[in-house]
C-alpha cells in the first residue's frame, strides 16, 4: 500500500509541480494585475490557459476580460526599445505580444541585443572547447605517465610493445587536441574583438550607459 501512495505522490508532483500559480495565488488573484505582470515578463496572452489549468484545482476560473485588459497594459510597458534590447541580449524569446505601433522599434532593439548574445554564445562555445581539450590533454599525459611506469616494471616484451603503441596513440591525440585548442583560441579572440566592436556601437546608440 505504501508503494501505491508513493506512486500517487510522484504522479501528482509531475502534474502540478510546474503549475503557474499556487492554490493560494488562485484564490487571491487579481486577474487584471496578473495580466499586467505576465505581459511585462514577455508572456503571450495564452499564458492564461496555463493559469486556468493551475486554478482548476480550486474551481477558480480566470476572469478573461480583466486578464486581457491587464495584458494589453503590460504589453505597452514591455514593448519599449530598452526592454527589447535587454531581452535580446539575454537570449529571451519574443512571443509576438507587442502592438503594431510599438513592435518595430522594439524588434530593432531586440535584434541588436541578439547580436551581442550570439557573439557571447560563440565565445562560450570556444571557451568550452578549449577547456574540454585541456582536460583531455591532462588525462592523456596522466595515462602516458602510468604507461611508462608499467613499461619499466614489465617483464613481458609483448606488454611493453603494447604500452609503447598506446603511448604513440596518446601523443598523436595530444597533438591534435593542441591544434584544436589553438584554433579555438584564435576564434575566441576574433569573437572577443567582434564583441568589443558591437558593444562600443551599442554604447554610441544609447543602449548601454
Amino acid at each position: 500500500m505504501k508503494y501505491i501512495h508513493l506512486i500517487l505522490l510522484v504522479v501528482t508532483t509531475a502534474l502540478f509541480g510546474c503549475a503557474t500559480m499556487s492554490k493560494e495565488e488562485c484564490r487571491q488573484a487579481d486577474w487584471y494585475l496578473k495580466g499586467v505582470d505576465d505581459a511585462t515578463q514577455g508572456y503571450a496572452l495564452d499564458r492564461v490557459v496555463e493559469h486556468g489549468k493551475a486554478c482548476a484545482r480550486t474551481n477558480i476560473v480566470p476572469d478573461m476580460k480583466d486578464y486581457r485588459e491587464g495584458h494589453a497594459k503590460g504589453a505597452r510597458l514591455y514593448c519599449v526599445p530598452e526592454k527589447g534590447y535587454s531581452e535580446g541580449r539575454k537570449g529571451a524569446a519574443y512571443n509576438g505580444i507587442c502592438p503594431v505601433d510599438a513592435e518595430g522599434k522594439f524588434l530593432r532593439a531586440y535584434r541588436d541585443g541578439q547580436e551581442l548574445f550570439n557573439i557571447q554564445r560563440n565565445m562560450d562555445r570556444m571557451a568550452t572547447d578549449i577547456s574540454s581539450n585541456n582536460s583531455l590533454i591532462d588525462s592523456h599525459y596522466g595515462e602516458i605517465g602510468q604507461l611508462k611506469r608499467e613499461i619499466v616494471n614489465s617483464n613481458s616484451e609483448q606488454d611493453r610493445r603494447y604500452r609503447m603503441r598506446r603511448i604513440d596513440e596518446l601523443e598523436d591525440a595530444i597533438r591534435n587536441l593542441d591544434m584544436n585548442s589553438a584554433r579555438a583560441q584564435r576564434e575566441f579572440e576574433l569573437f572577443q574583438n567582434d564583441y568589443r566592436v558591437v558593444e562600443d556601437k551599442h554604447y554610441r546608440m544609447g543602449y548601454l550607459k
